[in-house]
């Protein structure tokens, strides 16, 4: 009889203490940080083989609004990247704005930035 006590005590301890854990670790564990791209109002600026172009975009959830088109934003830990086309925009955060490059496959073709207004 001690013996199945002791077993069904321990059994039980380790079901607790595994219990316990899984939820403490789930409890305690941060949520990845993100860099998400914020929705405001910013200008977007591209400086393509040394010619500058500028202009309005707009980031409303996950879109990006510039020049008439509409990108859709996939978020990322440091950012985000948006797809047209063969062009790739990749946004990194750092402080409140995005910088970044724009890549045509292995290339990269120019330097992007996203600065809130």
């Amino acid at each position: 009889m001690k013996t199945a006590l002791k077993r069904t005590v321990a059994t039980t301890a380790l079901a607790a203490a595994g219990l316990a854990g899984s939820v403490g670790v789930g409890a305690m564990t941060a949520a990845p940080a993100q860099a998400k791209v914020e929705s405001g109002r910013y200008t977007m600026t591209t400086d393509t083989f040394g010619m500058r172009s500028s202009g309005p975009a707009v980031v409303r959830g996950n879109k990006l609004t510039v020049s008439g088109t509409t990108l859709h934003l996939h978020q990322t830990r440091n950012g985000a990247y948006a797809d047209f086309g063969a062009t790739r925009y990749v946004f990194v955060k750092k402080g409140k704005n995005y910088y970044g490059r724009t890549v045509m496959g292995p290339l990269t073709i120019s330097s992007v930035k996203l600065i809130k207004r």
